[in-house]
């Protein structure tokens, strides 16, 4: 019931219907776990209506976490145009993600790790962060990470480049990426994705979704970043170059 109740609010923040300001959530559904976080999450997509555009995929990095699926409701091409609309926050983050090609509905069978490779293609991403909340940056949602997570993982949504099928041919964990603002590098980095192959979130994520509503063609699916956070100035256009991969362009339009 308490899981329920939050998904109600986090709902109506993003109809823009809650009564304002809303800084956080109520004492009597807070969430306290990540089972927590999944009931609001999967609240939020039978809540909202709004059609997916693709999951964020997590897995456990210490024993007693289970896996999440978080929905993607904001899917952009490269070269978009970031609203306030979409997001107050002008935080940017580059990642890989993946998309799929063909569909990988929901059966008792797990996929084969060769099922879900040839069944997606990877792309070069933007991921900006959003809050549903009245705060005016993360600072004040820090420390409070369930919530965080609850917040739809605090995603505004993603800007994505042209995919590339023969995504097995490129070394990830030697991949560089350049992100720039205004023509300016602000990052350089080589390898250093959290799992060091974003591919294997793919794997587990399809293999999570697959018991619940399962990944259709078109759907982006997200990978963690192997970026620290990036804050852009007010109006910027940002870009991040993937070498191998491909290049991907947004603008704030605040």
């Amino acid at each position: 019931m308490s899981a329920d109740r939050a998904a109600d609010l986090v709902s109506s923040l993003y109809r823009g219907t809650a009564g304002r300001p809303v800084t956080s959530f109520p004492e009597d559904c807070i969430p306290e776990t990540f089972f927590d976080v999944q009931m609001i999450l999967d609240g939020l997509v039978d809540r909202l209506g709004i059609p997916v555009q693709g999951w964020k995929l997590y897995f456990p990095f210490k024993a007693g976490q289970p896996n999440l699926v978080a929905p993607i409701f904001t899917a952009l091409p490269s070269g978009a145009h970031i609203t306030p609309e979409l997001s107050r926050l002008r935080i940017w983050e580059p990642e890989i993600v993946f998309r799929a090609r063909t569909d990988l509905p929901p059966r008792e069978q797990p996929y084969t790790y060769e099922e879900v490779a040839q069944a997606v293609e990877a792309a070069p991403a933007i991921e900006f962060l959003a809050t549903r909340f009245d705060v005016d940056d993360l600072d004040e949602l820090a420390g409070r990470t369930f919530e965080r997570y609850a917040d739809n993982t605090l995603s505004g949504g993603f800007v994505v480049g042209d995919p590339r099928p023969d995504w097995r041919s490129i070394d990830f964990s030697r991949l560089r990426i350049v992100s720039e603002q205004g023509g300016e590098t602000v990052g350089d980095i080589r390898g250093g994705h959290p799992v060091v192959d974003p591919f294997i979130l793919v794997f587990v994520g399809a293999n999570t979704a697959r018991k619940r509503h399962g990944i259709r063609a078109g759907q982006v699916l997200a990978t963690l970043s192997p970026s620290a956070l990036l804050t852009a100035e007010p109006q910027a256009t940002i870009s991040a170059r993937f070498e191998g991969l491909g290049d991907v362009s947004a603008t704030f339009d605040y």
